[in-house]
């Protein structure tokens, strides 16, 4: 400790710190520019948000890598809804700085949802309206979608954009899960 400032020296800091924040227009700043990167690099742009998927899903492998590395879980869950409360609830969290809405698919047992009604990636980023309908939580979905894959839960995951009542819109993440999953789950709870 440096006794003449008070102050510790980097040697008396504790190697682990704490989470930290990261700057808000930093990070929309870089994300505009990753999109902005993405668009020059497409023709058409259904293409932008499939690049968007692509460049998410590693990220989503690494989240679940760290998370697993941090709280020294060595156990991996082996049903569905644990899995997807862990990516609504904690993942979301950590990744957003709240919680999302977890919703079960109405037309097909395979189906979730999650829904976040003010998604960071769509925040900052405007598309003209010349370009349609063009989703940027395409990136988040490739995320969720690298985070399930990575845990052993094979799944497509893809995003939309909901109207909601009373105006303004929510983005929704819609996860269609492989039929091996399907089938390990009627298996284990059979």
């Amino acid at each position: 400790m440096d006794r003449r400032a008070g102050k510790l020296s980097v040697y008396d800091r504790p190697l682990h710190k704490q989470r930290t924040e990261v700057s808000l227009s930093a990070f929309a700043f870089l994300f505009a520019e990753v999109v902005d990167y993405c668009l020059k690099k497409v023709g058409a742009m259904q293409e932008l948000e499939e690049r968007l998927h692509e460049m998410g899903v590693p990220i989503g492998a690494r989240v679940l890598d760290l998370y697993c590395c941090r709280e020294n879980r060595n156990k991996r869950e082996t049903r569905i809804l644990p899995m997807l409360s862990f990516v609504a609830q904690t993942v979301w969290k950590q990744l957003f700085g709240h919680t999302a809405e977890l919703l079960k698919g109405q037309d097909h047992e395979n189906e979730y949802m999650l829904n976040d009604k003010a998604l960071l990636v769509n925040r900052f980023v405007s598309v003209p309206h010349d370009f349609g309908s063009v989703n940027c939580g395409a990136y988040v979905a490739g995320i969720v979608e690298g985070i399930l894959c990575s845990a052993e839960f094979p799944a497509k995951a893809s995003a939309h954009t909901v109207d909601e009542p009373g105006g303004g819109s929510s983005t929704t993440i819609l996860v269609r899960f492989d039929e091996s999953v399907m089938s390990r789950e009627r298996r284990l709870s059979g």
